[in-house]
Order: C-alpha cells, then structure tokens, then sequence
C-alpha cells in the first residue's frame, strides 16, 4: 500500500514538473514576443527629406529610397524583405509580395496635396506630406490599412485623413486612426475591435459610420494592399463635436 502511494505521489510531482516546464516556456515565448512587438510597434521618427530631393510628386522608385532611409533612421531591421527572403517562394510570387504602391485616392491628392504609400510585404502604410514621410496605423501581424478617407473634424478647413487598420500577431485587432495634418500628428481614437476587421464610410467630412467587415486578400495571400472588403454589421459612429472627435460604440452580438 505504502509503495502504490509512493508511486502515485512520484507521478504527480512528474506531472506538475512538467506542467511548470510548459507554463514557463509559454511565459517566456510570450516576454520575447512582447519585446519584439514592442521595439515594432515603438513610435518612429519621422523622416525628413534632403533638400536638394525633394519634389512635388514623388514616384514609387523614390518612395523605396525614402523608406530604406527611413528604416536605417529608426534602426528597423526587417526580418523579411527582399534582400534576405529565405521563404524559398518562387520568383513570380516574390515579384508580386515584395511591392510597394501609391495608393493616394485621387481627392486625397487634390485636397490634401500629400502622397500615400503601402508596403506590401509589411503592410505598413506611410504618409509623404511636405517632404516629410509619417507612418500611419499598424501593420504588423494584420492587414494595416484597409479603408481610408477625408475628414475635417476640427473645422479648420485643412483635411484630414481617417482611416482604420488592423494589426496583432496572434491577438487580432481593428482600429481607427486620425492624421492631422495642421499639427502633423496621428490620434488613434477610443476604439478597438477585437479578432475582427472594420471599415468606415463617410456621411461628411465630420460624421462616419464604422462597419465590421469581412477583409480577404485579392491574390491567394500575397496582395495586401488591393483588399476585397464586405461590409457588416454597423458597430460605431465617429463624429466631430466643437472641435472634438467623438466615438459612439453599439454592442452588437
């Protein structure tokens, strides 16, 4: 009898040893990822551009200089780019992932004057304005940008851009960002969408509605810039209010 107890009690401290193990694995894989997520995820410094380079318009051929400029100011080294894709993917799927587009509506640019560019392959979404490139929103681990338009919440007659993003390496999650470009600042507003997307559509330059949405690569994984969107259920407003954004949730199950 002695010996079976003996033995039971020799299993569960195996058992629990084992459990530990794993517990502090998990914890550890979850401090590197955190780390890692943050040194991503930490403000940038905003890039300025020579004087003697800068231009009215700029082409996607400059928009590479500027960012690899961009990424030795703010030290980012990319796990995956071009230059040291180990993926093994063939030549034509490299060719389409490894891109980056203008994707400036066109009343952006008429309105606004500024340009907007999207890295495929990181799918990170920058803004020249002034010769000067900002990033905007979050890419990492999700789709970045997905829907974007003009907005004039303060009433200043300069637009603005509105826009929402996701991002989240295994913790999926939406967002709606303000860019201002009297102050040349980006405001995310009071608003998370968890393991879902979100698209807005405009009702004025102060007044939004927020869908949740269904969002799907248009090239088997590959393009995340040229996104398919189908619009939900209505689950947010965001309207300007003497100068304030405003944000008003529905609980929708």
């Amino acid at each position: 009898m002695g010996g079976l107890i003996v033995k039971k009690l020799t299993i569960l401290i195996l058992l629990i040893s084992i459990i530990i193990c794993i517990t502090g694995y998990n914890s550890s894989r979850k401090s590197v990822a955190s780390s890692s997520s943050s040194s991503i995820l930490s403000e940038q410094k905003n890039y300025r551009i020579p004087l003697g380079e800068q231009k009215e318009n700029y082409s996607v051929e400059d928009f590479k200089k500027i960012y690899l400029e961009y990424l030795k100011l703010n030290k980012i080294v990319l796990e995956n780019s071009p230059e040291n894709d180990k993926t093994g993917m063939p030549k034509e799927d490299k060719l389409r992932y490894y891109t980056m587009l203008d994707i400036t509506p066109k009343n952006v640019k008429t309105e606004i004057g500024c340009q907007i560019f999207k890295v495929n392959y990181t799918c990170e979404t920058y803004v020249l304005y002034k010769s000067k490139l900002f990033q905007i929103g979050i890419g990492f681990g999700g789709f970045g940008l997905v829907s974007l338009a003009t907005c004039d919440f303060d009433g200043n007659k300069q637009k603005d851009i509105i826009y929402t993003f996701s991002w989240g390496s295994g913790l999926h999650r939406s967002q709606i960002g303000v860019f201002n470009f009297s102050k040349e600042i980006e405001e995310r507003l009071n608003f998370v969408q968890m393991n879902k997307d979100i698209m807005l559509e405009k009702a004025s330059d102060n007044n939004f509605k927020i869908y949740n949405a269904d969002v799907s690569s248009l090239d088997d994984g590959l393009d995340f810039i040229n996104l398919k969107l189908i619009k939900k259920e209505h689950v947010a407003d965001v309207k300007g209010n003497k100068g304030k954004i405003q944000v008003k949730k529905y609980n929708n199950k």
